[in-house]
């Protein structure tokens, strides 16, 4: 069996600030190592579960943050940024499920740290007609492979979030919100034996759990924090300005949904 684990840091339990989330800034460090270490746990489940291969993807930022010299030996890191598919590079449909650790709710939900890819670009991110945060996308371009994401981890926001699109998916509540920047958390090793626990028992129904899949054309439409952000966007071919702050694209797969949201943000990012 072969496992794929994309990790971000805003859903980690403990996490509740963007200084924590922020390599130039001194409570990074712990946060890192806090994240490290949620993915272990889900590794450590994977492989009681059976996983043979165990690939993980950094996720966040840089995506350089995960300790390789503390991660499980039972596992792979893909580091680094740019990558082609940026939270999911590395997915093919080679594997049989995907687990999101230290995920969090999409922009404007209250979830902790509540964002979709970029909280200064993103005012809202909505695929098919479904208001999206990153496990919805993240997920779909899984599905487009016909592999399912068959656990995610983060606050309750985003545990909700994840039963409005598929009930079936496992969920590990390691922290409550209490606003954007504030959560009541678990202790690291409670929300670790959650994570283990889940994992294993997530990958044991995995072949239960349908992938989250979009039928194409995907419409994606953008709205952005400002109409100048827009119209920067609307330079990509295919883009249209649709309203003063919102483009629509029209992908012809999830896949190129996912990348030329990302190509959009990027564009839009260095203004």
């Amino acid at each position: 069996m072969k496992v794929f684990i994309s990790a971000d840091i805003e859903g980690v339990s403990g996490v509740v600030s963007w200084a924590q989330a922020s390599p130039e800034e001194p409570e990074y460090q712990r946060a890192r190592i806090l994240m490290t270490e949620e993915v272990n746990a889900a590794i450590e489940g994977a492989a009681a579960a059976g996983a043979e291969e165990i690939v993980v993807n950094d996720s966040h930022g840089p995506m350089t943050n995960l300790l390789i010299e503390r991660l499980s030996p039972a596992a792979q890191l893909i580091s680094g940024t740019p990558k082609r598919l940026g939270m999911m590079e590395g997915i093919d449909d080679s594997f049989d499920a995907v687990m999101l650790i230290g995920y969090h709710a999409r922009m404007n939900s209250g979830g902790v740290l509540c964002h979709t890819y970029s909280g200064r670009v993103n005012a809202n991110v909505n695929v098919g007609g479904i208001d999206s945060g990153e496990f919805y996308l993240n997920a779909a371009v899984a599905g487009s492979f016909g592999v399912p994401v068959v656990l995610v981890s983060g606050d309750d926001v985003l545990a909700r979030e994840v039963k409005a699109v598929n009930d079936s998916i496992g969920t590990v509540t390691v922290k409550e919100a209490r606003g954007r920047y504030a959560g009541k958390c678990l202790a690291p090793v409670r929300a670790r034996e959650l994570i283990r626990s889940g994992a294993a028992a997530a990958l044991r129904r995995a072949a239960e759990i349908p992938p989250v899949t979009v039928q194409p054309p995907v419409e994606l439409r953008l709205t952005f924090v400002n109409s100048g952000q827009a119209e920067a966007a609307a330079i990509m071919p295919r883009t249209e300005l649709i309203s003063p702050n919102t483009v629509l694209y029209r992908a012809e797969s999830a896949v190129e949904c996912y990348r030329a949201e990302m190509a959009m943000v990027r564009i839009v990012g260095t203004l």
